[in-house]
């Protein structure tokens, strides 16, 4: 099937093909219906067998051009994509499927996908997850994902995936930082990053933790990478190492996250 390009318009069945997004019909009772698509077979087999106990109902598809006509057959909750759906590039299946539904979109992210994620992040897609997928993630972020979540509220603090420590507060699903209140525009590694610092804010981290938490692979025996991510972290955040006021060096270990005396 030849791929399409990002001007085609592809009609649902039975959906309008519209310039304003399609509002979103009210969610009935049962298991939230996730559309999958992964072109790995193992990926989804391993990923329909780990999320069955979440009240979760996975169709899978193998590539982008399949998705956009079960978007439009079973009108699902919530659309999880690999940053390289066949057939379709992924903008272009944010795209349309964006003009249809306003259900939320995931992008499941590996290493070299980035540029993938931001053009899918500005064509709609609501927030960007890790790949391989971690079940506890994931499911928080499909949990989060249901209109009404939480009280219904729109507060991020309300959510299960927002992150908040004095003046620092993370937005998984908006894949947004705030500090003081501003929103602070990060790259897919330092978000991570400080996804991961948030979630274990006041305690040492390593730098081999936060290597396999972010990168998922065994941290090279010579390497800088991380302490770069972190120089760019603390230029965004107003921070610095001489006199720290989030992120702090901890010589031969690691970095600790402390915001006590941040507000």
């Amino acid at each position: 099937m030849p791929a399409l390009t990002p001007s085609a318009a592809v009609p649902f069945p039975g959906v309008p093909v519209e310039d304003e997004p399609v509002e979103r019909a009210e969610r009935p009772e049962g298991p939230l219906r996730v559309l999958l698509v992964e072109p790995e077979s193992e990926q989804s087999h391993q990923l329909v067998l780990s999320l069955s106990g979440h009240d979760v109902d996975i169709t899978v598809c193998v590539d982008g051009a399949e998705a956009l006509l079960r978007v439009g057959m079973m009108r699902p909750d919530t659309l999880v994509t690999s940053a390289t759906p066949p057939e379709v590039d992924l903008e272009t299946l944010v795209r349309v499927t964006r003009r249809a539904t306003e259900i939320p979109i995931l992008i499941g992210v590996g290493p070299g996908d980035s540029q993938r994620a931001m053009r899918a992040l500005a064509a709609g897609a609501t927030a960007c997850v890790n790949r391989p997928y971690r079940i506890p993630e994931l499911a928080a972020l499909l949990r989060g994902s249901l209109p009404g979540a939480d009280g219904g509220g729109h507060d991020a603090s309300a959510s299960p995936t927002a992150l908040r420590s004095g003046a620092l507060e993370l937005d998984a699903l908006g894949h947004r930082l705030f500090v003081d209140g501003n929103p602070v525009n990060l790259a897919l590694r330092e978000f991570g990053i400080m996804d991961f610092l948030l979630r274990h804010s006041g305690r040492v981290v390593s730098r081999e933790e936060l290597w396999t938490e972010v990168w998922h692979k065994p941290l090279p025996p010579v390497n800088n990478t991380i302490a770069v991510h972190i120089r760019r972290l603390r230029h965004k955040l107003g921070d610095s190492e001489s006199q720290p006021r989030f992120i702090h060096t901890v010589r031969g270990i690691g970095y600790r996250l402390d915001t006590a005396n941040s507000s």
